[in-house]
């Protein structure tokens, strides 16, 4: 195979350095979905404990994770919003592989799988694994395809 599947288990073996942020530093935890108050952006994200957040590209998406609920976005300022780094990072829960999201228009992407190794991917973005956002096979099924990333570089 030219190249490798990017596989979870090699995160412990390289160095983690510290976020610039961490939900705690603004009241929120991991898992919390926010949107930003007085803002004409009405998108929603989720963080991560790793100062990183993704992007629910639609409705239809959000409403696949009924744990999470509308009633439960906590409004918070652009800024708070702002200072989690967006991330366009996925993988498939049981699935090794990770995708790109590529942002097609309003409400529409594609999930193109980083055709990297893990190694490789490290090595182009230390925080690489940190930004990895695990979505369930009937989110990955509302996306379409595109041609393959072949580094962590060319994810948006």
């Amino acid at each position: 195979m030219a190249s490798t599947t990017l596989s979870l288990v090699g995160f412990a073996a390289f160095p983690v350095a510290a976020s610039a942020v961490a939900p705690a530093d603004f009241g929120l935890r991991e898992g919390d979905v926010i949107s930003a108050s007085g803002s004409s952006d009405p998108d929603i994200y989720i963080v991560n404990d790793w100062g990183y957040k993704r992007l629910f590209v639609n409705p239809a998406i959000f409403n696949l994770y009924g744990h999470l609920g509308w009633n439960k976005v906590k409004s918070v300022s652009p800024a708070t919003r702002d200072a989690f780094m967006t991330s366009g990072l996925f993988r498939v829960d049981g699935d090794a592989k990770v995708y790109g999201l590529d942002v097609i228009s309003e409400d529409v992407a594609n999930l193109r799988w980083v055709n990297t190794s893990g190694a490789q991917a490290v090595i182009d973005d230390p925080n690489f694994f940190k930004k990895v956002f695990t979505i369930n096979a009937a989110e990955r099924a509302l996306y379409g395809t595109g041609a393959d990333y072949t580094s962590v570089l060319q994810v948006p």
